[in-house]
């Protein structure tokens, strides 16, 4: 900074200084920061659902694997992210008189005491939801479909939320009603 007078050199010195460090804590919390590398899947198993409202339920990772799987009246979809189980979904068939409480007592992620919403709908919280499915009469006269989802860890619970009323509707869409 030769020619400059002191103050000013002391000036520019602690400016280029700030401006080295600004940038050095700018990338070293970008390059810590996990990243998410897969697209996030547009359909689960059969039941389309939106990237957008899928997207803040998963977590950073390689690479993402759907992997649908079935018990007796049971239709569950698995995501994996870099090998693991982090996002669960099911559709199942139930009797016409179950409630989301009762859904919700059996179903892992979520509790019958966590929010309600629309009437009973749907119970929801940061780790799972469930939802009744929408059939029209006559296929659910006996009987009612219902759509759980969980997460492996903590996600938002109006995204939970927000997730579950668009699956509950996309599994009518999906032939739900059709199943059992």
């Amino acid at each position: 900074m030769q020619g400059l007078p002191r103050g000013r050199a002391r000036s520019a010195w602690a400016a280029a200084i700030g401006a080295a460090l600004l940038v050095a804590s700018v990338s070293a919390c970008s390059s810590s920061e996990p990243e998410r590398e897969y697209a996030t899947p547009k359909e689960l198993c059969g039941t389309k659902v939106s990237a957008t409202t899928l997207e803040p339920l998963l977590p950073p990772g390689k690479k993402i694997a759907v992997k649908p799987t079935s018990a007796v009246g049971v239709k569950r979809c698995r995501l994996e992210v870099d090998g693991k189980v982090v996002f669960s979904t099911s559709v199942e068939k139930l009797g016409a008189d179950t409630s989301a409480r009762d859904v919700a007592t059996s179903a892992i992620g979520v509790d019958p005491n966590d929010a309600g919403a629309d009437n009973g709908r749907f119970i929801y919280s940061k780790t799972g939801a469930v939802g009744r499915v929408e059939c029209p009469e006559p296929a659910g006269a006996d009987s009612s479909f219902w759509v759980t989802a969980r997460v492996s860890g903590d996600a938002v619970a109006a995204d939970m939320l927000r997730f579950i009323k668009e699956y509950a509707t996309a599994a009518t869409g999906a032939g739900a009603c059709a199943e059992g």
